[in-house]
């Protein structure tokens, strides 16, 4: 079927249902008239029986009939609709936010929540120059309510590393929120049988006052999988009752399920609300879906700062003790999560007609509309998002985060819990961020197109596949993407450029080709078949192999 045609008025296709107006005008369809109109006795609700149709409405359809003679006419009943008690008048969708939840520019957009970044800090991050670490968003900016006279405290951290800690930070902070931010971290280069240290390294939560950072990595004498499970844990991420928000976070919610046992329950999708609530102010309600947006894109969008994207911190060892990098990295993300959750849902409210809040994702159900339209179920695909090779400041990943926290200053507020015998709290202390004069010892100068590559697949890695796949190793991305990105560089090339002495080059041919395979991407079918020259013939019909070479044509 062909898509259907925008208008300015946007109202109707039989492909989509309704779509409400962008302005307040209200917009009846054009009907011919002599095909649509007939003269109908009843009037049938979905809650009732039959009804009559008042005489009033019946006589002014029937005048309609008799002028419309097979023209075109613009309909506009809702004088007699005004008149009846059946059925809602027809409305458009508007955006009802409070003068006062719209902020001039150098304010915090609207929070409904206790917890805000304050004016002067929120107006530092937006002076400051784009790219710099001054410029982008934290949990750290965040305050809570005075009392007083005296400033609200910062969210607090708790970071724990035993299953007992675990569960009294939970049972004391968290078991009575409603809502929660949900995240995990884990190793790039693990795989199904790498073990839960690996698998499910760090757990994040967040309320709006608190944030806990579980790591069950640096779990001590865990060996079965309940040596991993705090019991509150289990217990608040099975519970429908109280909702987890994040991004992909279905995805999160099966790699519970695979390495921990733990049946997630009550799992909510922001990307579903975000994509709910602006194309139905825009009227697009065909691009009401469920693919994924990012979280960088949904957070710049209604904090109005960009998140800090550290490849160096994405990718790092979530098994050993976290850095600081590491600690501000996840407990941000957690907590994007629930404030962006409070946010949103706040904007859906402030719409009429307001649309329902959608459903917890691992129901699988339609998103609806505000006139109650159901919406066909899609794949949950990620949508692409701008890759971003290096920072402004034309400093590596690890130097630039290392200015982030510095800009911080000990703004982000760290509880390093412990078992009962052991200290009771400690701060981390913020390392200072490397001088232009310091150097490290024995640092290794990679090639540009080297560090290129691996900045493209720490993106790559990011970005969800559909389905609970494996993934292809980080060191074959790299291979992939030296190959896809330089068109003058062959296996030959590319294994000297990755190891001296090189690679051999059907590892080379190996990693590239998986890349493909495990990743779905792309592939120039010349170059391709180049590729496959290098292969053994005997191994093209392999599992390996075969695919590529019967869609790059080089065997039948």
């Amino acid at each position: 079927m062909d898509s259907p045609k925008r208008t300015t008025q946007n109202t109707w296709h039989v492909s989509r249902g309704i779509v409400f107006a962008s302005d307040n005008q209200v917009v009846y369809p054009r009907l011919p008239l002599s095909r649509y109109l007939s003269t109908p006795s009843l009037v049938i609700h979905e809650d009732g029986p039959p009804e009559p149709l008042p005489g009033e409405l019946l006589d002014k359809i029937e005048d309609l009939q008799t002028a419309a003679s097979g023209q075109d006419l613009v309909l506009n009943v809702s004088a007699a609709v005004d008149e009846t008690a059946h059925g809602p008048e027809p409305t458009t969708v508007t955006n009802n936010v409070p003068e006062s939840d719209n902020p001039d520019p150098c304010k915090p957009p609207f929070t409904p929540l206790e917890f805000r970044i304050p004016d002067e800090l929120f107006q530092a991050a937006k002076n400051a120059a784009e790219g710099t670490p001054e410029s982008f968003w934290s949990y750290a900016l965040y305050r809570g309510p005075e009392k007083d006279g005296v400033p609200g405290e910062k969210p607090k951290v708790h970071y724990c590393k035993s299953k007992l800690t675990t569960e009294r930070v939970i049972q004391q902070y968290f078991m009575d929120e409603k809502v929660l931010g949900f995240d995990l971290e884990w190793e790039a280069e693990a795989n199904k049988l790498s073990g839960i240290r690996r698998n499910v390294s760090l757990v994040q939560i967040a309320s709006p006052s608190r944030i806990g950072l579980f790591h069950l990595a640096r779990f001590p004498k865990a060996d079965k999988t309940e040596d991993f499970v705090a019991p509150s844990l289990k217990k608040i991420m099975e519970d429908s009752e109280v909702t987890k928000v994040g991004v992909w976070i279905k995805g999160d919610g099966t790699r519970l399920r695979s390495h921990l046992d733990i049946h997630s329950r009550g799992l909510f999708e922001l990307s579903h609300l975000y994509k709910l609530i602006k194309y139905s102010i825009s009227g697009e309600h065909e691009l009401v879906d469920k693919r994924l947006v990012g979280m960088a894109n949904q957070a710049s969008e209604y904090f109005q700062l960009p998140l800090f994207k550290g490849k160096d911190v994405r990718t790092g060892d979530w098994s050993k003790e976290l850095k600081n990098e590491q600690v501000v990295y996840s407990a941000s993300d957690a907590y994007a999560g629930v404030q962006l959750y409070a946010m949103m849902n706040h904007h859906r409210e402030s719409l009429n007609p307001t649309p329902p809040l959608p459903h917890h994702a691992d129901l699988n159900l339609p998103i609806r509309l505000a006139d109650r339209t159901i919406l066909p179920v899609t794949d949950e695909e990620p949508e692409q998002e701008p890759i971003v090779i290096s920072s402004n400041t034309g400093v590596s990943g690890s130097v630039a985060f290392a200015k982030y926290l510095s800009s911080l200053g000990m703004r982000y507020n760290v509880k390093v819990e412990e078992d009962e015998d052991s200290p009771a709290e400690q701060e981390p202390t913020i390392t200072p961020a490397p001088t232009s004069s310091q150097k490290p010892s024995k640092q290794i100068t990679k090639h540009p197109k080297v560090a290129e590559a691996e900045a493209l697949a720490a993106e790559q890695r990011e970005r969800p596949l559909p389905g609970n796949k494996g993934r292809a190793p980080a060191h074959s991305l790299r291979a992939y993407y030296l190959w896809h990105e330089n068109k003058d560089l062959g296996p030959e090339e590319i294994a000297a450029l990755l190891r001296d002495p090189p690679l051999l080059i059907t590892t080379v041919v190996s990693y590239i080709v998986e890349s493909i395979r495990i990743e779905k991407l792309s592939f120039d079918k010349t170059r391709a078949r180049e590729l496959l020259n290098k292969v053994p013939k005997e191994s093209l019909n392999s599992w390996k192999y075969r695919p590529l070479a019967k869609a790059c044509e080089y065997i039948g």
